[in-house]
């Protein structure tokens, strides 16, 4: 049987490993702390039409994406775009109490800032606030201790995306009291995500939102803190409400994140894969994955992201810091200190240290200086691989989990 070494546990690492364990590995996971999965949205964005045709399918949009940007993963991996919806679904299956499974297009879910997003998958708590299913009266509640959710903003954003399929919805805002707690006031979203796991507190904020909710209304939309370990408070909420419940998208402090990060690491725990907390250093032809731990795998897969969790560091030069792998951006090795010449003091302007990463191959091996792959056995997923700007491509966690499953499968064989 051989062993997989994955270094990394948001989303890349955790799919590469339950990817490698499925096709028969011994699988260690090593993490040195959490990174950009628990600070998402807890949405997956997969693939958007560059063009913004809404009617494309998810595939064809990534495929798209493959043609328009030389760089992007996608491109380098464009013959095995066939297989991406496959990925998503694995994704599915390995988590299905928190996502509901991929569909051919994309959902359209509002954002605490007003705007609307398109992405390929959510979690069940956040699907219901569809704008392509939404019935015609919906409500909105805010939380009047959290002035981090602006209930009236989300509702102009949705007025104003649904007008533009030419709806018209009425949106009744509901702002309550709920917890009435001096010690909540500017409290930040996972701390109203704990407050609701204590007993009868769904009950007490269901009591208040029924005393204010029109009875025409088959739809509330809530601030994205419905329950820190699972979706049970927005179930709960729908039952005693007798209308459907959802979350919106999540900004900062997500708690949708920081679910969809313990859910992966439940994944791991159900597959009996290991999880060692440890920074990983090379120790001769091995890896020391803790202070008393060693391992000495068949493969490797490098999930380590890029900047939030330090899958990319300065070194002097941006380097990949396990094995001193090159950066680069596109096809340009960055050999300078200086990385303002990534940047562009204009906001509107393509920024393109955001696109900075590894350069891998058609099987997802990183490349040296040279343009050859650094050794056979070494795959990378996720964010550390270059190429691409998640927030502006709208691709990232998608990257992850296709990346993911392929790695982990690659490394197993």
């Amino acid at each position: 049987m051989p062993e997989v070494l994955v270094i990394g546990a948001g989303m890349a690492g955790a799919v590469a490993a339950l990817s490698a364990a499925r096709a028969g590995a011994k699988v260690v996971v090593a993490r040195r702390a959490l990174g950009a999965t628990a600070l998402s949205s807890g949405a997956i964005d997969v693939a958007v039409d560059p063009h913004g045709r809404e009617e494309i399918s998810i595939e064809n949009a990534a495929k798209e994406i493959a043609r328009t940007q030389s760089h992007h993963p996608y491109a380098i991996l464009q013959q095995k775009l066939p297989r991406l919806m496959q990925a998503l679904e694995f994704v599915a299956s390995q988590l299905p109490e928190l996502l509901r499974p991929p569909s051919q297009g994309n959902l359209l879910l509002a954002t605490p800032l007003g705007t609307v997003k398109p992405t390929a998958m959510a979690q069940v708590s956040q699907t219901g606030g569809n704008l392509f299913s939404l019935p015609d009266e919906i409500a909105i509640v805010g939380f009047a201790l959290d002035p981090a959710f602006d209930a009236s903003l989300v509702a102009a954003g949705i007025e104003a995306a649904a007008a533009q399929m030419n709806r018209r919805l009425r949106i009744q805002i509901i702002n309550i009291r709920w917890p009435n707690e001096v010690p909540m006031a500017f409290a930040k979203p996972v701390e109203f995500a704990n407050a609701l796991e204590r007993p009868g507190a769904v009950d007490q904020l269901a009591t208040e939102i029924r005393n204010s909710l029109s009875p025409s209304v088959r739809l509330v939309l809530f601030p994205p803190v419905l329950g820190r370990t699972n979706c049970s408070p927005c179930s709960k909420l729908s039952s005693l409400l007798d209308v459907t419940c959802a979350e919106v998208l999540s900004g900062a402090f997500s708690v949708p994140g920081i679910r969809l990060q313990a859910a992966l690491d439940g994944a791991l725990k159900r597959t009996s894969i290991e999880l060692v907390d440890g920074e990983v250093k090379r120790e001769g032809d091995g890896f020391a994955i803790a202070p008393d731990r060693s391992v000495r795998p068949d493969a490797v897969v490098l999930a380590t992201g890029r900047f939030i969790s330090g899958g990319i560091a300065d070194q002097g030069v941006l380097r990949e810091p396990i094995f001193g792998l090159p950066v680069h951006v596109g096809s340009e090795l960055i050999a300078r200190r200086y990385l303002g010449d990534w940047l562009s003091g204009h906001f509107v302007d393509e920024q393109r240290l955001f696109r900075a990463g590894l350069r891998i191959d058609a099987e997802l091996r990183p490349l040296n200086s040279e343009g050859n792959p650094f050794d056979s056995r070494l795959y990378a997923a996720g964010s550390v691989i270059g190429g691409y700007d998640p927030a502006v491509d709208k691709t990232g966690l998608g990257v992850a989990a296709f990346t993911g499953f392929l790695a982990g499968e690659a490394a197993a064989q």
